[in-house]
């Protein structure tokens, strides 16, 4: 598997940066690139399906069941 990771890394560093964002979209991505420090930062939003789940020892487990991350 971590081979194949590499062969999209690759991939994904010589695509066109219109055909990456999409993908940059899809994960909740946002970049943003600062030509002063030539620095790239990457910010990142939880999809609003995610959630909590139930603690397995169950002295942390909401009253009221699964919570959105909010």
């Amino acid at each position: 598997m971590v081979k194949d990771l590499g062969d999209l890394t690759d991939r994904l560093l010589t695509a066109p940066a219109d055909r990456k964002a999409p993908l940059y979209q899809a994960f909740g991505l946002t970049l943003t690139y600062n030509m002063k420090k030539r620095v790239v930062t990457v910010e990142s939003q939880l999809a609003s399906s995610v959630y909590v789940r139930t603690c397995p020892r169950g002295d942390l487990n909401s009253p009221l069941g699964h919570q959105p991350i909010s």
